[in-house]
């Protein structure tokens, strides 16, 4: 009987401490104001904000994005401009280019005074071999060739422009002048190849007579 005794008793404790707990926190009703996010401001403060803030146009932003930053080379010299041309084609030999150039100046040249279209075509780009090709109509008859001899071919200019490899050579040549009386002369020739292709063979491509 004591046993029955001392279990009620302990529940009639428990039963207390139970409602007293309840008493002091309350029970949730789901209807309790939620904790606010500390990462969001509150409505009221939202809506007193937007009737004393004036409205800035809306602003895009968008990620940095990589900068390549791009050095301006000066102007290199010549002998650099052969270094760059032979580290894009390592074929290329200043001094065998200008021995095929010399042969070239002198073949072009007697080829044109002849009125030969067949020994021009493979050695001209086509837009200097048109212009070849209509002097040689305009003039009808060939002329014995003005160049008397080549006194002299070096390199006046070394560019690269995409994979065109483009070298202009600087001739000094004597020729037949008024009254077959020998002059000198002195001509820019350009040349120019692509060193993408598999044709080793460079094209005159523009001239020009430079002034005494």
């Amino acid at each position: 009987m004591s046993l029955f005794v001392e279990i009620l008793l302990f529940a009639v404790i428990a039963a207390f401490l139970l409602i007293r707990l309840l008493g002091v926190f309350g029970k949730r009703t789901g209807l309790e104001k939620q904790r606010p996010n500390p990462f969001e401001r509150p409505e009221a403060d939202q809506q007193t904000d937007q009737g004393n803030v004036t409205p800035f146009p809306s602003r895009t932003w968008q990620k940095d994005k990589e900068t390549t930053v791009v050095v301006e080379e000066g102007p290199l010299s010549l002998a650099e401009s052969v270094q760059r041309l032979q580290r894009v084609d390592p074929s290329f030999n200043e001094m065998q280019f200008l021995g095929g150039a010399r042969a070239a100046f002198q073949m072009i040249v007697d080829a044109y005074a002849a009125g030969d279209k067949d020994a021009l075509r493979p050695l001209l780009s086509p837009s200097v071999f048109n212009s070849f090709a209509r002097g040689i109509d305009e003039r009808g008859e060939p002329t014995p060739s003005p160049l008397l001899k080549v006194l002299a071919a070096d390199l006046a200019e070394v560019t690269l422009e995409g994979s065109q490899a483009v070298v202009t050579v600087r001739f000094a040549s004597e020729q037949a002048g008024e009254d077959d009386k020998p002059t000198e002369v002195t001509e820019l020739w350009t040349f120019r190849r692509d060193t993408k292709s598999a044709d080793p063979n460079w094209h005159l491509s523009a001239t020009k007579t430079q002034a005494s």
